[in-house]
C-alpha cells in the first residue's frame, strides 16, 4: 500500500520524521553533538528514497539542514551564517550518502525487490549500510573539522562514531 499524498507533503513529513528522529538519536551524541553510535534517521531517509523515489532527497537535505541547525543553536544560543554553513556541508553529505546508496542498491540488489533471498539482503545491508555511510561520515566530519568544531585530534574518533552510528541506523531501520 502506498501512501497517496502529494510529493511536497511526502518531503515535508520525511524532513519532520528526520528532525524529530534525529533529536531523540542525539540523546545519545558525543560532544560537540553532531555523531550519535545509533542514528536511525539516515535509515529512514533512505527507505523513503528508496520507495518514493529521488525527490525525497530534498526531504533528507531539509531535514538534515534544520536538525545541524537545531543543534548549533543548542550548543550557541544563536543562529549564525558559520552554522548555516556547518548544517548545509552536513546535509549535503547526508543527502549523497542516500542518493548514492538507493542507486547502489536499484542496481545491484534490483529495488524494488521482495528481499526473500540472502544474496538480495546482504546487498541491501551492505550497499545502504556500511559501504555509503561512508560518504556521510567522511562530510559531516570533515565540514565539522574545517569549521573548527572539532580539533584534528578528534576527528577519527568523530568519523568513526559517525560512521558506526549512520550504519547502525540504516540497519535498524
Amino acid at each position: 500500500m502506498s501512501l497517496r499524498l502529494p510529493i511536497a507533503a511526502k518531503i515535508l513529513l520525511l524532513a519532520l520524521a528526520y528532525v524529530v528522529a534525529g533529536r531523540l538519536s542525539l540523546l545519545l551524541a558525543i560532544p560537540p553533538g553532531f555523531a550519535s553510535a545509533i542514528f536511525p534517521p539516515i535509515g529512514i531517509a533512505l527507505a523513503a528514497v528508496l520507495i518514493w523515489g529521488n525527490p525525497l532527497l530534498l526531504g533528507v537535505f531539509l531535514g538534515s539542514t534544520l536538525l545541524n541547525l537545531s543543534i548549533g543553536y543548542s550548543a550557541t544560543g544563536q543562529l549564525n551564517l558559520p552554522g548555516l554553513w556547518v548544517a548545509l556541508g552536513i546535509a549535503l553529505g547526508t543527502s549523497l550518502q542516500c542518493f548514492c546508496a538507493t542507486w547502489l542498491i536499484r542496481r545491484w540488489v534490483h529495488f524494488p525487490n521482495p528481499l526473500i533471498d540472502e544474496k538480495s539482503i546482504f546487498l541491501l545491508l551492505l550497499l545502504g549500510g556500511p559501504l555509503t555511510c561512508l560518504l556521510s561520515a567522511s562530510v559531516g566530519a570533515s565540514v565539522l573539522l574545517m569549521a573548527g568544531i572539532i580539533d584534528p585530534s578528534q576527528f577519527p574518533f568523530s568519523w568513526w562514531t559517525w560512521w558506526v552510528g549512520d550504519s547502525i541506523g540504516v540497519l535498524l531501520a
